[in-house]
């Protein structure tokens, strides 16, 4: 098979090139959407924390073994830590890979939080969307009721906010279940929507704390898909690193979460309509890669250009280095959650040992 590929690989040589080249580029004006402008690093005494997050599973036959991590560090004067862990299985069910991600955002926005209530941050760099978190509807939400999803938020939603408000980082869905399955013990109830829709709860009133510090919230991607300045078949962000190797940043445009979302959400709702977000792309240093940037808030382009002086203080290669090494950090690799199963004695097959 792989002698097959390699052949058809051959046969189109410089073929698939061409086929991308045959988009005109031309057409699109992309220097009048990109201030090219020298980005000074600030004098200020500028405190940032940052945070990331990973997870990873391993699949057996009857179940899933898991590992989500997430850290925070901040960088005043000396680098301080937090750390949030947890290592479990879970059942084979719909929509798993979602429930995982669900808990990774949990332990991120909630290492935020407690980041922000303990240090006196400038900025907290959050790696990713903040706005993608939001928007995400909860994909088991319809396997429930909506007189059980009224019945769940108001019992849980006040636990959650305590929780959060005595700094407790971990997950605390989890504790709800067997409550709720005495609840609905007349009812047909599915268990796996009933912690996934839990857990969105979770992190939706986490976010919801958090973006109450949102002047000091910048969110950062190293990826983006989204074409929302050019509307063409190519990401923005691919546009401008093609076209533009200066430094400088694009053009911010606006998006209020009432615009990107039609459903209602199931707490905090008329408090997330209310959001703006300020979405633009920027590059700190000459040739070095394009970053896609998110404030959750409507800033205009003196405030960026303030953003955007004091994160090339500590950034390294045009990327901030708090935010780097939180990644290098926290990534949990196949290998690790091998050896992760094997240390906590799981034996079961995966179903691959014949191969």
């Amino acid at each position: 098979m792989l002698d097959s590929l390699y052949a058809e690989a051959i046969k189109k040589k410089g073929q698939i090139n061409d086929e991308l080249e045959k988009f005109d580029e031309s057409k699109i004006q992309v220097e009048e959407k990109w201030n090219s402008e020298e980005i000074v690093p600030t004098e200020n005494n500028v405190i940032i924390a940052a945070g990331d997050g990973s997870v990873s599973k391993k699949k057996y036959l009857s179940f899933n073994f898991y590992a989500v991590a997430a850290e925070s560090l901040i960088y005043d004067g000396k680098l301080e830590t937090i750390e949030t862990v947890e290592i479990d299985t879970i059942p084979h069910q719909s929509f798993v890979d979602d429930r995982l991600r669900n808990k990774m955002a949990i332990f991120e926005i909630k290492n935020a939080i407690r980041a922000l209530n303990k240090y006196e941050i400038d900025y907290y760099l959050d790696d990713g969307s903040l706005m993608g978190d939001l928007i995400r509807p909860s994909p088991s939400a319809n396997k429930l009721s909506k007189s059980q999803r009224d019945k769940i938020i108001s019992k849980v939603q006040e636990a959650v906010r305590a929780d959060i408000e005595n700094d407790e980082g971990n997950i605390q869905s989890f504790k709800f279940k067997d409550e709720f399955s005495d609840l609905f013990e007349d009812e047909n109830l599915d268990e796996d929507a009933l912690m996934s829709f839990l857990e969105n709860i979770e992190k939706l009133i986490a976010l919801s704390y958090l973006l109450k510090n949102k002047k000091k919230i910048v969110a950062i991607s190293k990826t983006s898909s989204t074409n929302e300045i050019f509307h063409v078949n190519i990401p923005d962000i691919a546009l401008f690193d093609k076209a533009i190797k200066t430094q400088g940043f694009s053009q911010p445009y606006y998006r209020s979460v009432s615009s990107k979302v039609k459903h209602e959400f199931p707490v905090e709702d008329e408090f997330f309509r209310t959001l703006q977000f300020t979405v633009f792309f920027a590059r700190l240093d000459d040739y070095k890669n394009i970053i896609k940037i998110e404030l959750p808030y409507r800033a205009n382009e003196n405030e960026i250009r303030q953003i955007l002086s004091d994160l090339k203080k500590d950034s390294v290669e045009g990327y901030p280095f708090l935010l780097k090494k939180a990644h290098h950090d926290v990534v949990i690799k196949n290998s690790d959650i091998s050896q992760l199963s094997k240390i906590v004695g799981l034996v079961e097959k995966t179903g691959r040992e014949m191969l």
